[in-house]
């Protein structure tokens, strides 16, 4: 397989409200093909580079969330490598005129599938520690309020929102706004068990309690990475970061599909 420049175009943000969207695979003559699938491996490495660019993995951030991102984006490229050297030993055992052709054959399929094994765990691996980094980056980033201004703050969201709670559209995009505030009403807003319990208090159907929860952690995360608390920036950044690593993990996946599958 030759490299190009071709660049893998995605759309969306990768949270679970706007889910990465990309065309792989487009139809062209088997050597574009060929090149296209390498690409992909280039863009992974481009995207998690972009990723390690972006984030803040400085002392600011907690070392246990540190080493989680980390280790993420290195179960995310390893695949790599090893579809790569798999689909080159499988080549060389079916070119191996000496052997049996249904032995070769075998012995190929063996190699691609014990590959397969392990990129899927490598995957796996990496979606695990995403999951659980994402959530301690949001702890780190969110603002936190005072048990004396919980009161009051709570009393104030009812006032703000009470004439939107019949309208699901006016109510999401009340709460988005909230969120981007830096006092106690924002900081009621960010913390997410409260407003879960508040949205289900109110009767907001799942999909639309779900929704805005995500909407507001995205708020929350960009208001932190303009912080001047250099431990809730550093949260804000990486965790805005993240949506180069699933790039990264979306275009690695692709190209050991096709690196492991391909005859």
């Amino acid at each position: 397989m030759t490299e190009n420049t071709t660049r893998t175009e995605f759309t969306g943000t990768g949270t679970e409200a706007d889910p990465l969207t990309f065309n792989a695979m487009r139809q062209t003559a088997p050597d574009q093909a060929a090149a296209s699938i390498a690409s992909l491996s280039t863009d992974a490495r481009n995207y998690e580079a972009a990723f390690r660019s972006a984030a803040d993995l400085s002392a600011n951030l907690p070392a246990d969330v540190r080493q989680l991102v980390s280790e993420a984006a290195t179960a995310i490229t390893t695949p790599l490598a090893t579809a790569t050297a798999a689909r080159t030993k499988a080549a060389d055992f079916r070119a191996n005129v000496l052997a049996n052709p249904e032995g070769r054959e075998f012995m190929a399929t063996e190699v691609l599938k014990v590959a397969a094994d392990k990129v899927s765990e490598s995957f796996a691996n990496a979606d695990f520690r995403l999951k659980v980094a994402e959530a301690d980056l949001y702890e780190v980033a969110r603002p936190r309020i005072s048990p004396d201004a919980a009161m009051p703050a709570r009393a104030d969201l009812q006032m703000m929102t009470a004439r939107h709670i019949d309208n699901p559209g006016a109510l999401a995009g009340t709460l988005k706004t909230l969120a981007q505030r830096d006092d106690a009403v924002g900081a009621l807003v960010a913390d997410g068990a409260y407003l879960r319990d508040f949205l289900d208090a109110h009767g907001i159907e799942r999909e639309l309690r779900d929704s805005i929860l995500t909407s507001v952690r995205g708020e929350v995360f960009k208001v932190a990475a303009l912080s001047a608390d250099s431990k809730r920036a550093a949260a804000g950044k990486t965790s805005m970061a993240l949506v180069e690593l699933r790039k990264a993990r979306a275009a690695a996946a692709a190209y050991t599909r096709h690196t492991l599958s391909a005859k």
